[in-house]
């Protein structure tokens, strides 16, 4: 009898994430073709009653829309064979799990947790940092919503002239948020993106937004390509890959971006739905299929969890 596979697909509710995931869903029934397993999808908004042999959240795209709701759908497949597992993944919802990396002593940007961005704690992480441009971002979000570099002294004045739904996504956080001190090699050279996967370095993306933005998601244009990682890049992304476990990540992209003294701070580390840029690679949809194989067959879901207890905010 064939193994079955679940991936995890966008809440219907959330109709902005109706365009292309069908498509990443189709590139990844493509990569793990002849891999001697069905593949069914459904909404991670919808209970999973069928039996699986493997559960992934791959395309959970718009979990940010509704977090708390995701992160009981999450709980809710605890004892299933689940990659990455519901633990951690509800851990990488929250932004906020960056302080847990750094406690354990992977470089991160500088950053400031806050409630709620207000012009005082812009001016305190201004003296923290000794720059005027920060980057202003929600603990919870994705494709770069409510993010921006921010250079101004009043937000009432700049966020009073945005009167539609569009114009709001390019507003500054409005709940728990993060502060960051703008990392210049984000312009001149870009983000790095490291593709880990069963716990091993499969290939590495530079993606340098187009002149005169600071974003580096192909949806806006970025200039995207594989290069050999730096070997700084990697010493940074094993610490992070390390952090959690080896064996307990199917899939995860650490993205950074270098330093001033040519080192590298951890951006975020991706472990719910990011994109895996296997079309990039040729080598990389394989060792994607790859690491599905071992995954339907092995249960990584044992040893000390980093995570326990960190997740809830």
């Amino acid at each position: 009898m064939s193994k079955r596979i679940l991936i995890l697909t966008p809440n219907p509710d959330h109709p902005s994430h109706h365009g292309r995931w069908p498509y990443v869903l189709d590139g990844y029934r493509e990569a793990l073709a002849g891999i001697g397993a069905e593949i069914f999808d459904q909404p991670w908004s919808e209970p999973v009653t069928g039996d699986y042999d493997l559960i992934v959240p791959l395309v959970a795209w718009g979990y940010h829309n509704a977090p708390d709701d995701f992160r009981a759908a999450m709980t809710r497949l605890a004892g299933r064979r689940v990659f990455n597992p519901p633990e951690i993944v509800s851990w990488n919802v929250d932004k906020r799990y960056l302080r847990d990396l750094a406690d354990a002593g992977v470089r991160i940007i500088p950053t400031v947790f806050v409630d709620q961005v207000t012009d005082e704690a812009v001016a305190r992480a201004r003296l923290d940092f000794g720059q005027q441009a920060l980057v202003l971002k929600p603990v919870v979000s994705a494709g770069a919503k409510n993010t921006l570099i921010w250079e101004g002294d009043s937000l009432a004045a700049f966020t009073d002239g945005a009167p539609d739904v569009e114009d709001r996504k390019a507003m500054p956080p409005e709940g728990a948020a993060m502060i960051q001190p703008f990392m210049p090699a984000i312009r001149s050279e870009g983000e790095w993106s490291l593709l880990y996967f069963a716990g091993e370095f499969s290939h590495a993306v530079l993606k340098t937004p187009k002149s005169g933005d600071f974003r580096s998601q192909p949806d806006y244009d970025a200039n995207l390509r594989v290069l050999d990682a730096p070997a700084a890049a990697r010493v940074l992304a094993d610490a992070a890959i390390d952090f959690i476990g080896r064996d307990r990540l199917l899939y995860a992209r650490i993205d950074m971006v270098r330093a001033s003294d040519d080192g590298f701070c951890l951006m975020e580390m991706e472990l719910i739905e990011p994109d895996l840029y296997l079309t990039y690679d040729p080598e990389a949809a394989m060792r994607f299929k790859d690491a599905f194989e071992t995954a339907l067959h092995v249960c990584g879901c044992s040893g000390h969890d980093h995570t326990d207890g960190h997740h809830d905010h």
